[in-house]
C-alpha cells in the first residue's frame, strides 16, 4: 500500500467524479425543464444518458483494453464528462443540452470499472476496494447535493453546470499521482474452470458401457449424461447474476423514476424531497464500513446479496402503504423511515453485488467484469424508467410499486439459483 498523496488521488477521483455526476444529473434535468418545459424532453434526457451509458459498459474493452492505459481511460472519461457538462452548461439550445447529458453518460461508464480495478490491485483484497470505493462515491454523491443546494442559493444553474465542467477537468489532473503499476493494463490471459473431477467421475464408467452388450443404449445414456452435466454446471452463476441485476434495476427504476412526482402528490415541497433524498445517500455512506466484514468472505457476500434484495420487495410497497395511512399518519415519516431502509439495503446490494463480480472474475477480466455489470444495470435502468410513466398513467402508484416488488421477488430468486451454480 502506498503514500498518502497516493490514497488521496484514488479517494478524490471517485468522490470528485461522484459529485460531478449527481450535479450533472440533478443540474441537467432542471436545465432541460427551465429551456423547454416539457416533461417529454426531460424523459429524453435521461433515456439519452442511461442509453449512452449502457452501450458504454458493454463495447469499451474492445476500444480501451490493450490499447490504452488505465490512466488515459480514466483522462478520457473525466474530460468527456467536462465536455458534455460544458455543453449542457453554455448553449441555451435544448438539442446540445441533451447531446451533452448522453456525452456524460458514455464517460462515466469508464469511472466505475477502472477506479474500481484500480482500487482492488492497489489494496490488493477486493472486498477492502469496494467498501473503500463505494464510501468514497456515496460521499461524492452527499456533496454533490450539497454543493448544488449552496451553489445554487448564488448562481444559475448554467453556472453551476460550468463549475462541475471544471471539476471534472481538474481531476484528470489526480490520476498522475496513480503509480504506474496500477495503471498498466496487463494482457489478458484466458482460464478455464476445472472440470476434471466431474469428467472423470462420469468416464468412470466407460469400459463396462463400451463392452456391455446394450452398447448403442449405454452409449445414449452416458452422452445425455455429459449434456445435462454441462448445462446444469457451467457458463451459469455469471450470466444469471447480470440477469438477476438487470432485473433488479428494472425494479429499481419502476421504483425510484417517479418517486418525486408521488412524493409531490402526497405533500411533500421540494425542499422536503431533497432532504429525503440526501438521507438515504448519509445513510448509505455511514454503513459501508459496517458491511465490510460480511463481504470479505464470498458466500457470506453472496447471502448479503440475497437478504437485502429480499427486503427491498416489501419496501418497494412504499406508495401503498402511504396511500393506505392517508388521511391519519402523514406522508413524511412513512416515506423518511422507508428511505432510510433504502440507504442500509443499498449499502449491502451495491458492496456485496460488486463483490462477487470481482470474486468471480479473472484478475485480467474484472475491469471488463464490471463493465458487464454496469451494462446490464443500464439496461434494467432503461426498461424501467420507460415502462414506469406507462404503468402510473395507466394503473396508478399502487401497481407500479407492486410490479416493482414482484420484480424485486424474481431477481432474488436468480440469484439465489445463481448462488447454487458452478462459478464461470
Amino acid at each position: 500500500m502506498g503514500g498518502v498523496a497516493e490514497r488521496v488521488a484514488l479517494a478524490g477521483i471517485v468522490a470528485g467524479a461522484s459529485a460531478v455526476i449527481s450535479i450533472a444529473n440533478l443540474a441537467g434535468s432542471i436545465r432541460v425543464l427551465d429551456l423547454t418545459g416539457s416533461a417529454f424532453m426531460l424523459s429524453l434526457s435521461v433515456l439519452l444518458y442511461n442509453v449512452a451509458f449502457t452501450i458504454m459498459s458493454w463495447v469499451w474493452p474492445a476500444i480501451f483494453l490493450g490499447r490504452v492505459s488505465r490512466r488515459g481511460m480514466l483522462a478520457f472519461a473525466l474530460g468527456g464528462m467536462a465536455t458534455g457538462l460544458a455543453l449542457m452548461g453554455i448553449p441555451p439550445v435544448p438539442a446540445l443540452v441533451i447531446a451533452g447529458s448522453g456525452i456524460v453518460g458514455a464517460s462515466s461508464a469508464l469511472i466505475s470499472p477502472v477506479m474500481m480495478t484500480i482500487m482492488a490491485d492497489y489494496y490488493g483484497k477486493d472486498s477492502l476496494a469496494v467498501t473503500k470505493y463505494n464510501t468514497y462515491s456515496s460521499a461524492g454523491f452527499v456533496l454533490g447535493y450539497v454543493a448544488a443546494a449552496l451553489i445554487r442559493m448564488r448562481v444559475g444553474t448554467p453556472e453551476l453546470l460550468l463549475a462541475s465542467a471544471a471539476t471534472s477537468a481538474v481531476l484528470v489532473t489526480l490520476t498522475a499521482l496513480i503509480p504506474q503499476r496500477y495503471v498498466i493494463v496487463e494482457p489478458r490471459r484466458v482460464t478455464y474452470i476445472s472440470l476434471i473431477p466431474q469428467l472423470t467421475g462420469r468416464l468412470r464408467p466407460l469400459p463396462s458401457v463400451l463392452f456391455s452388450p446394450r452398447i448403442v443404449y449405454n452409449m445414449r445414456r452416458l452422452a445425455l449424461d455429459f449434456m445435462r452435466m454441462i448445462r446444469r454446471n457451467v457458463q451459469r452463476r455469471l450470466p444469471l447474476t447480470l440477469i438477476g441485476t438487470a432485473v433488479l434495476f428494472t425494479a429499481i427504476s419502476l421504483f425510484f423514476t417517479p418517486m418525486p412526482a408521488f412524493m409531490r402528490s402526497v405533500g411533500l415541497n421540494d425542499i422536503e424531497v431533497y432532504i429525503t433524498y440526501l438521507i438515504s445517500s448519509i445513510v448509505s455512506t455511514l454503513t459501508y464500513r459496517v458491511v465490510h466484514p460480511i463481504i470479505s468472505d464470498y458466500r457470506r457476500a453472496w447471502k448479503l446479496l440475497i437478504v437485502a434484495t429480499t427486503a427491498r420487495a416489501p419496501l418497494f410497497l412504499l406508495p401503498a402503504y402511504v396511500l393506505l395511512l392517508e388521511g391519519r399518519v402523514s406522508a413524511l415519516p412513512i416515506i423518511l423511515a422507508g428511505f432510510v431502509v433504502v440507504g442500509l439495503t443499498w449499502t449491502a446490494i451495491s458492496s456485496s453485488l460488486t463483490a462477487v463480480i470481482l470474486a468471480m472474475s479473472e484478475k485480467e477480466r474484472k475491469d471488463e467484469r464490471l463493465g458487464h455489470l454496469n451494462a446490464m444495470i443500464g439496461l434494467g435502468t432503461i426498461a424501467g424508467s420507460l415502462a414506469s410513466g406507462l404503468i402510473v398513467k395507466m394503473y396508478g402508484y399502487v401497481v407500479l410499486s407492486a410490479t416493482a416488488s414482484a420484480l424485486v421477488a424474481v431477481a432474488t430468486a436468480l440469484y439465489y439459483r445463481a448462488r447454487k451454480a458452478l462459478v464461470t
